[in-house]
């Protein structure tokens, strides 16, 4: 049974720079990156929806919702998630991690109570916490707003000034023994052999 007190919401708003081009719409064995993941987290939750820069192509048949502000950093797609939530809670990934599987997604969506628990919850690596597949709270709103406003952009530290409960990656691994759900296709050499044209 898929859940419906968290919704989902695919970012696809980034400037790509490593990648040189939009990689939302890039090809992983065929289909364009962001449909691999929407399909995942369409098979975990009832709701999912992706956000764009306004005016940018739609590479899914997901119900957009658009960034609100003109800077390109991941933390303006969450506040655009957030804003447009009509669940207790929003689960927030990257377009960009095509080998997602869904019993990760569930693993997280497993600490996420319909009320109360954490405002944000997250799986941490060697490298630190994992903003970008994560369950964020709409009461953190505020605070993200006022980084926004400040040009705090860094959502690390956004993490550090919440309740953050982090998931352990060694957990994750029982799921996903390589966390190839974390991996990030950031430049053209992470693409599939026939994708690099």
């Amino acid at each position: 049974m898929k859940l419906t007190h968290v919704e989902a919401a695919l970012l696809a708003g980034g400037a790509s720079r490593r990648m040189g081009r939009d990689k939302a719409s890039l090809e992983w064995h065929g289909v364009p990156m962001a449909r691999h993941v929407a399909v995942a987290l369409g098979s975990c939750v009832e709701r999912v929806r992706i956000v764009l820069r306004p005016a940018a192509p739609n590479p899914t048949d997901l119900e957009r919702i658009d960034d609100l502000h003109a800077a390109r950093a991941p933390i303006v797609g969450i506040h655009a998630a957030l804003r447009a939530c009509e669940a207790s809670a929003v689960l927030v990934a990257s377009c960009d991690i095509p080998e997602l599987d869904p019993r990760v997604v569930l693993a997280l969506l497993a600490l996420v109570p319909a009320e109360g628990g954490s405002d944000v919850v997250a799986p941490e690596t060697q490298s630190g916490p994992e903003p970008l597949l994560a369950v964020y709270r709409p009461r953190i709103l505020p605070e993200v707003e006022r980084r926004i406003g400040a040009g705090t952009l860094a959502l690390h530290a956004l993490l550090d000034a919440v309740d953050t409960r982090l998931i352990p990656a060694d957990e994750l691994r029982t799921l996903d023994p390589e966390l190839r759900s974390l991996r990030n296709v950031n430049r053209p050499a992470d693409l599939p052999a026939q994708s690099r044209r």
